[in-house]
């Protein structure tokens, strides 16, 4: 239906311009009569759209603060309110095209996956000290989206852009049989060459050479560059193509994810893309802080898993093979979890994950994000916890890389600095951490933002940590943030001018559609 109609209003622009320049430059009045014919045509079609798109909002059964959100614009603005749901509101969370046949026999992938077989003791005794609810949201992760407890791993955390990268390219250097990289930006910059260079290095050495990239993301990326890559017998696949950007909603559907594994034994996962200004060599922003994890072990393994189901998504060939899961004899216990949301998810994953955490902390919640848009069961776990006497504080970005969601971010200042939340703006470069530690027991890494784009719209996945080192690690570092940053002061905000005060509040109202 929803084809349908995108169909029918492309035909209807194009005749309402083939006619109208016709009317322009040739006064005869057959031309104007056909002209107000046709004009009364389309008026009538384009309210019978209008009003189809109206029923297929209501019939979505969506959240009703956005269904209604749609109706209001469609009516009070409905030629800009068409363009705007052509582009943002179509749902494909239930469309086919985004189902990517994950229907694969886990108890197969789980005996490639798990070389140990694990006994309901060990994950007993791993698991003993932890309190009730690490032990809810574990099972909520598997039960959402099969997300396997994974006991056996090592981790190295990368607080920098630039230390991430450099690790990276390292492990790609050496790498002797396969690099699959996953990112939703990979810039043709200088560290966008070096990574190039490196990949045609390991081409020539027989290495396979995968690269999925997001075509929104990485729109700016000439197509020589993957063309270079293809030539040397690379496979670079852009996700989710988009042709006709303004006229689509796969503009609005996004892979997010930044990953990499290497040779099967070394996953990357969290929040740096691939370029010049996560290494801090951009002009707007000198030192880009950033929290990624490289991880070896079981969890590498899903890692592997989950990339190899996105390759089939976007190349429709199925690559799932034994050599891209070698076994790794590690001995050392740190139970992680790896969870993926998107649209082809039937739960929202993350959302939930979130929700779970902040709800779940006793002492304290700290959180790191570059973008706050919040949706109203976020927003009143987070407010519920600090009214509750937890000890929440959330670092954001002093200076923003997107004026208007910065603007929509501080919209949310106020009532969670009058519930008793500690917000911090980060002062020393750009904070694009996506970061959450609940007490001392659990924390989270990934691609993931505290905002309704990354819950609902954008292919993210994380890892959660059950761990008392690794979240100790993760404290000490947002400590040291905090020496980095300016505490936000309720007086300020409420001292802001009126003008502030309405482009923040307008900047909000888009909240619920985008």
């Amino acid at each position: 239906m929803k084809r349908i109609l995108l169909t029918i209003s492309i035909a209807i622009i194009l005749v309402s311009i083939i006619f109208f320049i016709n009317g322009k430059f040739i006064d005869y009045h057959i031309i104007n009569k056909i002209k107000s014919i046709i004009v009364s045509v389309i008026e009538w079609i384009f309210l019978f759209i209008i009003i189809s798109i109206i029923l297929i909002v209501i019939r979505e059964n969506s959240n009703p603060i956005k269904s209604l959100a749609w109706i209001q614009i469609l009516i009070f603005v409905p030629v800009f309110g068409f363009i705007l749901y052509l582009v943002f509101g179509i749902n494909y969370r239930k469309k086919k095209k985004y189902i990517k046949k994950s229907v694969k026999d886990y108890a197969t992938i789980d005996s490639i996956i798990f070389n140990k077989n694990l006994s309901s003791n060990e994950y007993y005794e791993t698991l003993k000290n932890k309190s009730k609810n690490v032990h809810k949201l574990i099972n909520l992760l598997y039960n959402n989206s099969k997300a396997i407890l994974c006991l056996y791993n090592n981790i190295t955390t990368y607080f920098s852009g630039k230390d991430k990268i450099e690790a990276l390219f390292e492990d790609i250097s050496n790498s002797e049989s396969s690099i699959h990289l996953e990112y939703f930006s990979i810039k043709d910059d200088r560290t966008g060459y070096r990574l190039q260079e490196i990949l045609l290095k390991k081409l020539a050495e027989g290495v396979e050479v995968r690269i999925i990239y997001d075509y929104v993301g990485s729109w700016r990326t000439k197509r020589k560059y993957w063309k270079t890559i293809i030539e040397a017998g690379g496979e670079c696949i852009p996700f989710s193509a988009n042709y006709l950007p303004f006229l689509s909603s796969k503009l609005n559907y996004r892979d997010h994810r930044k990953i990499a594994i290497i040779d099967g034994k070394y996953a990357y996962i969290g929040g740096v893309n691939i370029g010049d200004q996560y290494v801090g060599l951009s002009k707007q922003f000198s030192y880009w802080r950033d929290t990624h994890y490289r991880i070896s072990g079981q969890a590498c393994a899903v890692i592997q898993q989950m990339f190899l189901l996105d390759w089939l998504f976007v190349s429709k060939k199925d690559e799932f093979k034994k050599k891209y899961f070698p076994k790794q004899d590690i001995e050392s216990v740190c139970p992680v979890q790896i969870i993926c949301s998107g649209p082809d998810s039937n739960w929202k994953n993350i959302h939930q994950s979130y929700f779970e955490m902040i709800c779940s902390a006793k002492k304290n919640l700290y959180i790191q994000t570059p973008y706050m848009f919040l949706d109203e069961s976020i927003l009143m776990a987070l407010k519920i916890a600090g009214l509750s006497g937890i000890d929440v504080k959330i670092i954001l970005p002093e200076k923003a890389d997107h004026t208007f969601v910065n603007f929509g971010t501080k919209s949310y200042y106020y009532e969670l600095l009058e519930a008793n939340i500690k917000l911090y703006e980060y002062t020393k470069g750009f904070i694009h951490s996506k970061v959450i530690i609940v007490d001392d027991e659990l924390c989270s890494v990934g691609s993931a933002n505290l905002d309704i784009r990354s819950f609902s719209q954008n292919f993210e996945m994380n890892a959660l940590v059950y761990d008392e080192n690794e979240v100790k690690i993760l404290k000490g570092s947002f400590y040291e943030d905090l020496q980095n940053c300016n505490q936000v002061c309720i007086e300020s905000v409420r001292n802001k001018n009126v003008f502030h005060k309405f482009i923040e509040s307008f900047a909000r109202l888009f909240s619920p559609i985008f």
